[in-house]
């Protein structure tokens, strides 16, 4: 869906699950001392209430130590989530097939960087130009995505270019001007109906998110001059 969002799809293991982990047994310990020590003396001394292994105030300060460190961890992940998003513009190139042509850039509005990595290209050709061509809702590699642009006429680095991003690429609200995922001439934009472009950005704390970059949404496919910015 062209207005789908950014989704978390990993949790770092180390900094989410095991925390997690801990504060679940701090908890379990911490109701069973309690459990255990409102219960009758006659049943406190017999198996298996008679296992104790830590006293209320060590087993409440285990489960208030433990939940901070989850708090704490939500409130960093908050703060260094990325925000995906992406613009395009007409700009001026040189050695393509036109000299205007429409490029993709890839955003993260957050101050934390984040390493990003292009996973795959849904390539959707004009019906109207290919209309033996049917489409698919396979994802593809970026070598494959070229290939199948290459196989429709189009030459890489003439008619378009799609740039290699990844796997760590450093991506935040201080860089604006890096991050272009692709440019498409007036010839590439004739020929191609929709390009999508899956991105994954790992944060600090670990977490993995993805969101798809429409490339051809908005795009100028008839550009007359560059786009002011």
């Amino acid at each position: 869906m062209r207005g789908e969002s950014q989704v978390r799809v990993r949790r770092n293991v180390l900094f989410f699950t095991i925390p997690l982990i801990l504060l679940g047994l701090a908890a379990s310990l911490l109701l069973w001392v309690i459990v255990t020590q409102n219960l009758p003396v006659s049943i406190r001394s017999s198996w298996p209430w008679k296992l104790q292994m830590l006293d209320t105030q060590s087993a409440t300060a285990a489960t208030t130590i433990a939940a901070s460190l989850v708090f704490a961890r939500a409130q960093y992940a908050s703060v260094v989530r990325p925000m995906l998003g992406w613009t395009g513009s007409v700009v001026e190139v040189a050695g393509r097939s036109d000299e205007l042509a429409w490029r993709v850039r890839l955003l993260n509005g957050a101050s934390a960087a984040s390493r990003i990595n292009i996973t795959g290209y849904r390539v959707i050709l004009n019906p109207a130009v290919h209309p033996s061509t049917p489409a698919s809702d396979s994802w593809l590699s970026r070598e494959e995505a070229i290939s199948c642009l290459r196989s429709a006429g189009m030459s890489h680095f003439t008619d378009f270019e799609l740039r290699h991003i990844g796997p760590a690429f450093p991506l935040s609200n201080a860089t604006p001007n890096a991050g272009v995922v692709g440019i498409f001439t007036r010839r590439a934009m004739e020929l191609i109906e929709e390009l999508h472009v899956r991105v994954e950005a790992t944060d600090q704390a670990g977490d993995t998110h993805q969101r798809t970059v429409y490339c051809m949404s908005g795009a100028i496919r008839q550009p007359t001059s560059i786009t002011l910015e």
